[in-house]
């Protein structure tokens, strides 16, 4: 990569030394106007200034010099038509790349200059969050966060600044979100995800909630068709309950099974567990779900997978658009920390957490405070 920095009287007239010395495929990096010369600042000539770069094992000989939107350009001279500017759509793919980078930079500084600077408590609560399994950087955030919000004498308080650390965890969760409904019209929502993390169980204790409680008139379709226990176990649910079950052996088929549940307030798709690295599996789910079209599709997630699998998981699954997230098995382990962080990193949101087999009890719609209390855990502080 080579970089080098250019000074002219206008802005066009700095870009033409840089194209004629750096090439077409140079990156502009940085620009700027300033004035040279003059007291104090005053009276002096006005410069224009940019940074370029090029990577010089790549060119491909297009006569343009790409140029982010946010820099100034002056255009008055008679040749600054001679410039290709990218298509606003590069562009902005540019620009958020450079955002990516310095957001990236500037948590990579906070990181390594704030935990020094914790207070007792801060330095405490650190501590406790990373146990918890909640990232580091998350964490250093968060607790920079809450020193920020305590007054002077509240921050040697250690259960005032848990407390805060609560809120402020609860404002990255945010408000979970049910399933919502459209009045007149039947909501179809598939549930999605990796083999072993409970989707059918899940689909039964959703139904079970609300037939049941909610009395809403329910339909259930199965695709899971590569596991005969699968349909059985879904099959005893459906009958347990009185609801209407359909077996769909071929992609072709599952439009048909949607339209016959219509007249139904809400229709649960149960899709066989894929494993996302299976790049086959994958493009036939895409494939059943331009088929059937859900109005909401939700990612069920095991609360016991480590967070960077968890992350891997979304961005596999999410080729096609996920509305919200399901954790399950939050009874088989003690820290929650790994939900934080996959809430934080994807921006969704949890719509339910399972904590056990039992049908319909083991489900709960828990709202930001409660969950960030329970990835909080048991902490006195010492």
């Amino acid at each position: 990569m080579k970089i080098k920095r250019f000074v002219g009287d206008s802005f066009p007239e700095a870009i033409r030394q840089a194209k004629e010395q750096m090439g077409n495929d140079a990156v502009i990096l940085y620009s700027r106007k300033y004035k040279e010369g003059g007291l104090f600042g005053l009276f002096g000539r006005e410069k224009f200034e940019i940074t370029v770069a090029v990577d010089e094992n790549y060119r491909n000989g297009a006569e343009h010099l790409t140029i982010p939107a946010d820099d100034y350009i002056e255009i008055s001279e008679p040749d600054s038509s001679q410039f290709e500017v990218h298509s606003a759509n590069e562009i902005l793919q540019e620009i958020k790349l450079m955002k990516d980078m310095v957001e990236e930079l500037r948590e990579r500084i906070d990181d390594e200059s704030t935990q020094d600077i914790f207070g007792r408590n801060g330095r405490l609560l650190f501590k406790h969050l990373v146990s918890q399994n909640v990232d580091e950087k998350l964490a250093s955030r968060i607790v920079r966060t809450v020193e920020e919000r305590a007054e002077a004498e509240q921050v040697h308080d250690y259960a005032h600044v848990r407390n805060l650390c609560v809120q402020v965890m609860a404002e990255l969760i945010r408000k979970p979100r049910d399933i919502e409904f459209k009045k007149g019209k039947s909501r179809v929502v598939a549930l999605i995800g990796p083999t072993g993390v409970g989707k059918t169980t899940t689909i039964a204790k959703l139904a079970a909630r609300f037939s049941l409680i909610e009395k809403k008139k329910i339909g259930l379709i199965t695709l899971d068709t590569y596991r005969i226990a699968a349909v059985e176990q879904l099959k005893i649910y459906a009958d347990i309950m009185g609801l209407p079950l359909q077996v769909v052996y071929k992609p072709g088929d599952l439009k048909a099974a949607v339209e016959r549940f219509s007249n139904r307030d809400l229709v649960f798709i149960d899709t066989a567990g894929r494993s996302p690295r299976n790049d086959e599996q994958m493009a036939e789910l895409v494939a059943l779900f331009q088929e059937a079209e859900p109005d909401e599709v939700i990612l069920v997630l095991s609360a016991t997978t480590k967070s960077e699998d968890l992350l891997d998981t979304f961005k596999r699954f999410n080729i096609i658009k996920i509305d919200k997230i399901i954790f399950t098995k939050l009874d088989e382990t003690n820290c929650y920390g790994s939900i934080l962080n996959t809430i934080h990193r994807t921006k969704k949101r949890v719509s339910y957490v399972t904590n056990g087999q039992n049908v319909p009890d083991d489900i709960e719609l828990l709202d930001d405070i409660q969950l960030a209390q329970m990835i909080m855990g048991d902490d006195l502080g010492l």
